[in-house]
Order: structure tokens, then C-alpha cells, then sequence
């Protein structure tokens, strides 16, 4: 009988992998209840001061829209079984992760704090800072498992799976905070 060591997304996942999936959707609701909950504040009047950068928004809203491309690609190259081969889309969205941090400390300078608007926006954007470091230290673990051990990467591809699914979420959450913070 063939030993058949690759696993599928319809394969029960481990304890501590369901302990991590519930970590992640804790940090999604938590990032989501506090930026509705902060622009509840934004929207009885406070208006978007002038100081903020709306072209660093727009081009970070960009570059989160465009770091799907390599998310589509490496799940096609995870369902084809090339775990390998999205060692390059993980380090593209590492990279994209470090850009978004940088954008968003930029941002920080542009503001102050001292408004309403500019202490909302500095703690939302802090929660959004926390999740791409969440986010640098899933693509890293991930990228060192399929780069040291890739027998061990193919067995638990459902690690990889989880990471470009994190990745989507953050797009999307981020989306929302452009339109909250920079459009309303």
C-alpha cells in the first residue's frame, strides 16, 4: 500500500492548529470592533485633517489590492503541489508587510496626536501594525518550513493555506480602514 504523506485542506487539523485559527479570529475581531468602535467618534464630526497623506493611503490601499496577486499564485501552486514554489509570494508579501508598517508610521508623523482624529487613527493603525507583524512572523515560519523541511511543509500544507488566508483578511480589513479613516 502507498503511503500517501500529503495532506489536504479536508484533512482534520491539529489541536494546536485550531488553537492558532481561534488566536487569528480573535485578532480580526478585535481589529474590526475597535475601528468601528473608534470611528463611531470620526463620524460625529471630526473631520479628516488635511495634514494626513491621502496619496500614502491611496498607494498603500494599492500595494494591498495588488499583494493578492501573489496570493492567488501561491494557493494555485499549493493546489498543484508545488510547495517550493511559493517561497518568492511569501517573501513579496514579507516585503509588502515591512512597506505597510513603514507607510503607517509615516503616516503617525503626518497627524497629531493630540486631535481626536489623529489619536484614533494612531491606535487603529496600531492594530493594524500588530497584524502585519503577526503577518511577518507567519510568512517567515512558513517560508523556513517549506525552505528547511520540506517534507514536514508538504505533510502540513494547511499551514501555508492559513497564512495566505490571514493575508487575505488583512487586505480586506485594511480596505475598510482606508474607507473609514481617509474617505468618510
Amino acid at each position: 500500500m502507498a503511503d500517501n504523506s500529503y495532506a489536504s485542506l479536508m484533512d482534520p487539523a491539529s489541536e494546536r492548529a485550531k488553537r492558532g485559527a481561534f488566536f487569528f479570529l480573535m485578532l480580526f475581531a478585535g481589529i474590526i470592533f475597535a475601528m468601528w468602535d473608534l470611528a463611531r467618534f470620526l463620524w460625529g464630526g471630526t473631520a479628516v485633517p488635511s495634514t494626513l497623506s491621502m496619496g500614502a493611503g491611496v498607494g498603500l490601499t494599492v500595494l494591498m489590492l495588488a499583494s493578492l496577486v501573489p496570493v492567488v499564485v501561491a494557493r494555485k501552486k499549493l493546489d498543484q503541489g508545488d510547495d517550493g514554489g511559493i517561497v518568492s509570494n511569501l517573501a513579496t508579501l514579507l516585503v509588502i508587510s515591512l512597506v505597510m508598517i513603514g507607510g503607517i508610521v509615516y503616516n503617525w508623523t503626518t497627524l497629531s496626536i493630540g486631535s481626536g482624529y489623529g489619536g484614533i487613527y494612531d491606535i487603529t493603525s496600531l492594530w493594524f501594525m500588530v497584524h502585519f507583524v503577526a503577518g511577518i512572523l507567519a510568512l517567515l515560519a512558513s517560508i523556513m518550513k517549506i525552505s528547511r523541511t520540506p517534507d514536514r511543509a508538504k505533510k502540513e500544507r494547511w499551514v501555508s493555506y492559513n497564512v495566505l488566508t490571514y493575508w487575505t483578511g488583512l487586505v480586506i480589513l485594511w480596505i475598510a480602514f482606508f474607507i473609514v479613516f481617509y474617505i468618510a
